[in-house]
């Protein structure tokens, strides 16, 4: 791995210095810690990403630095050649040494890693031509920098290396992807799916289908896009996932009256053990009104916290469980946009108004070229970067 870390550099050097016509470019995104709760002033992470274009290819240089020093590296390229639309990437570990968490299957285990060391890379060629695009891409992930979902688990194997190989034919409304994957004992077929995009049922219904069938056999049916008009501009909305071992229904409403106001429920399919569908269970509801380009109001209020959380992801703190959040922006500095957004987060808890914390984020340009990001929340921490583009 040192070798190819190595070629990619002396490539890149090369580059830079063989061909006069090119062009630099790039940015700087820093974020720094200034208040934390329970700690001091520290780096979250400093971002430098340095692009060279020439002869119709780009060369990406991106490097991250954080308070465990020098972590990430990555260099990419995307250009066309010829009629194909070519990219590819190449991630390493520069230095230090670092104890990779990794999950293969049912197993799960930790790693140490001494940099430098390679991670993971890719390379894919597009070639669109008459209404059908063809892709053809292929993805090598190193032990033990594994995704979950990528890696070789037998009950009597360590998991190895890992590389997959994906296929996909686009016309349409069809796309079709078929995918091999190679656990160092061949190339084998790993699944076949099969989306289409807009069928028309009656009455200006219409929905997406997607089918799953992998190499232990079927693997899933789903239905999703469809929305049907009730009254007053209110559409109801649903999708409907079938696998080996029952349905998952997800339903929402939408309204088409003041601004864009979007009705989402988050619940699930109550069933008995024969899969005999009995009801409907409600874990919460989000309501956003878009009232312009980038002002909106959006209330989401949880009545299973956990359960919503593993929908939405990781957002409430203790016994929060409701939050309403404002957003808005306008005109900046030398053409440039500001945004800002505000929370305010409610709890369980005794407490004035039942408000636990408030929390804004803004990106404030101040020059065509630099901007200033700034989070706060009153646990308290406070956060402020910025991006210099170049």
């Amino acid at each position: 791995m040192k070798r190819a870390l190595a070629v990619f550099s002396v490539l890149a050097v090369l580059g830079f210095s063989g061909f006069a016509i090119g062009t630099f470019s790039g940015s700087w995104d820093t974020n720094i810690h200034v208040l934390v709760s329970g700690g001091t002033l520290g780096l979250d992470y400093t971002k430098l990403t340095l692009n060279y274009t020439d002869l119709g290819f780009t060369i990406t240089s991106v490097s991250t630095f954080t308070s465990g020093g020098f972590t990430d590296q990555s260099f990419s390229l995307s250009g066309n050649f010829g009629p194909f639309e070519v990219s590819g990437a190449m991630y390493f570990l520069p230095t230090g040494t670092a104890t990779i968490n990794w999950t293969c299957g049912t197993q799960t285990g930790s790693a140490p890693v001494t940099g430098p060391a390679y991670k993971s890379a890719n390379l894919q060629a597009k070639l669109s031509f008459g209404g059908i695009s063809i892709t053809s891409k292929v993805e090598h992930w190193a032990w033990p920098f594994l995704l979950a979902q990528s890696c070789c688990s037998y009950p009597s194997q360590t998991p190895s290396s890992y590389m997959l190989y994906t296929n996909t034919i686009v016309l349409d409304p069809f796309k079709l992807v078929l995918r091999f994957d190679d656990c160092c004992t061949g190339i084998a077929f790993k699944d076949l799916t099969l989306d289409v995009t807009g069928i028309g049922l009656c009455c200006g219904i219409s929905l997406d289908a997607e089918f799953n069938f992998t190499k232990a056999g079927f693997g899933y049916l789903s239905f999703s896009g469809i929305e049907i008009p009730l009254c007053c501009g209110v559409s109801l909305t649903a999708d409907i996932t079938f696998t080996t071992t029952g349905k998952t229904v997800t339903t929402g409403l939408e309204w088409g009256g003041f601004g864009d106001t979007c009705f989402t429920v988050y619940g699930d399919v109550v069933q008995t053990q024969n899969r005999i569908w009995e009801g409907i269970a409600i874990y919460g509801w989000k309501i956003k009104c878009t009232l312009g380009d980038c002002n909106y109001v959006e209330f989401l209020t949880a009545l299973n916290v956990s359960a919503v959380e593993n929908i939405v992801g990781d957002i409430f703190t203790g016994n929060e469980f409701e939050y309403m959040k404002l957003g808005f922006c306008g005109a900046g500095c030398c053409g440039g946009k500001y945004n800002v957004d505000l929370a305010v987060y409610f709890t369980h808890d005794a407490a004035l108004f039942g408000i636990s914390r408030i929390g804004a984020n803004m990106s404030i340009p101040v020059m065509s070229n630099f901007t200033v990001k700034v989070a706060f929340t009153s646990s308290p921490t406070l956060d402020v970067g910025w991006v210099f583009t170049f």
